[in-house]
């Protein structure tokens, strides 16, 4: 993400003079971006929305305290990602009652075999990611997954956070982390098995 119309010393600059015309152009190149970001970890549109007005107006607030020298798409990244953990963190409680992530689950045997194996993936990646239909599915089938879950699989494989950088933005433990989301792996996985018994 770069800017365009305007470059970067000029947007800060601006912004930390409250600029109308800046503040303006600064919406207007970045929203879009944000919003998908944000997207991410919501379930709608709306609350996104929501998300993305509250994000954009604490960059503005915080921008006296970017270094310049560093590239400012990072950093708005950062915020609008911690501004849309708290956000959902603080209104869960209230959300609409989600799929439960044990009900969907591969279950066990005492001795820990498969009661019903998981199918392989064996198909290969370009043709996954030309399939259209089965990108909406994975969208489907992450959104389905609980808060606990979704967000630890959303930051580590979309966002590229570390475990430990999880951990540390959710108040986890690293072990805590790596199991909600090899849990949320193997349920959207099994979401998904029906378009690898035979290949798209």
């Amino acid at each position: 993400m770069t800017t365009r119309e305007m470059d970067q010393h000029q947007i800060i600059e601006g912004l930390k003079s409250h600029n109308p015309d800046t503040i303006d152009e600064f919406v207007h190149q970045f929203s879009r971006p944000l919003f998908g970001v944000i997207l991410n970890y919501t379930k709608n549109p709306s609350d996104a929305e929501e998300i993305l007005q509250d994000t954009l107006l604490k960059i503005i607030r915080k921008i006296e305290t970017f270094r310049e020298e560093s590239d400012i798409w990072p950093w708005i990244k950062r915020i609008a990602v911690n501004n849309s953990i708290m956000w959902l963190r603080k209104y869960r409680a209230a959300r609409e009652r989600e799929i439960q992530l044990d009900d969907s689950l591969p279950q066990f045997t005492v001795d820990g075999q498969y009661v019903n194996p998981p199918f392989g993936w064996s198909v290969d990646p370009e043709e996954v990611m030309l399939n259209r239909e089965l990108g909406s599915e994975l969208y489907d089938a992450i959104q389905a997954l609980s808060f606990e879950y979704r967000v630890p699989l959303v930051l580590r494989d979309i966002e590229g956070y570390s475990i430990k950088q999880i951990s540390s933005l959710l108040g986890l433990k690293e072990p805590t982390t790596k199991t909600r989301i090899h849990r949320a792996r193997l349920f959207v996985r099994e979401k998904l098995a029906h378009y690898f018994e035979d290949g798209i």
